[in-house]
């Protein structure tokens, strides 16, 4: 090493374990107060504020597609879903109850129970699901759901986050779990 190298290298202030830890725990500090701005945002965009009916798109881990909610008074409501799988198509019927969470102004859980009909070509099955490969068939089922409705306020948009189990009666009974976020114009 040269004379020139030795006072450049000297004039350079590595980092010290102890910095890099300070960045490190302010970084993760960052995140998390960024992570609490987005949910109280989310908290103070969201009221009671009904509708009465919302069609939109649900992304599931199983089932994704079309859904319909539809209130037929302020604490019940029916939603249909048409789901598109891998050589199949499921419509499923559920009856929700919803309730307020929290005080006035907060979101609202819902849970219900329904059914579903499925009609698999030879070959189909669930997306993100090869477990299961059904014969060209139709499948009968029952459905829960559980979850929470957001109505976004001064925008017709809600939005919906909710947890699917249902169960398959075909050549046995199978057990699904499915979790899913739908997207709903409101009118």
């Amino acid at each position: 090493m040269n004379k020139t190298n030795s006072i450049i290298s000297n004039q350079i202030k590595w980092p010290t374990l102890h910095a890099l830890l300070e960045k490190k725990i302010m970084k993760k500090n960052i995140l998390i107060v960024a992570i609490i701005l987005c949910a109280v945002s989310i908290y103070s965009t969201t009221n009671a504020q009904s509708y009465k009916t919302g069609l939109g798109l649900r992304f599931g881990g199983l089932t994704s597609g079309l859904t319909l909610k539809h209130f037929t008074n302020p604490t019940t409501a029916l939603e249909g879903i048409v789901s598109l799988g891998r050589q199949s198509v499921v419509v499923t019927g559920l009856y929700e109850k919803h309730a307020p969470l929290g005080g006035a102004g907060s979101a609202k859980i819902f849970y219900g129970f329904g059914g579903h009909l499925g009609f698999f070509q030879d070959g189909g099955r669930y997306y993100y699901n090869d477990n299961r490969i059904y014969t060209a068939s139709t499948v009968v089922g029952v459905d829960g759901i559980l979850g929470l409705d957001f109505k976004l306020n001064k925008a017709p948009i809600n939005i919906s986050m909710d947890i699917k189990p249902f169960v398959d009666f075909f050549g046995g009974n199978y057990f699904y779990m499915d979790g899913g976020l739908s997207v709903r114009y409101t009118f």
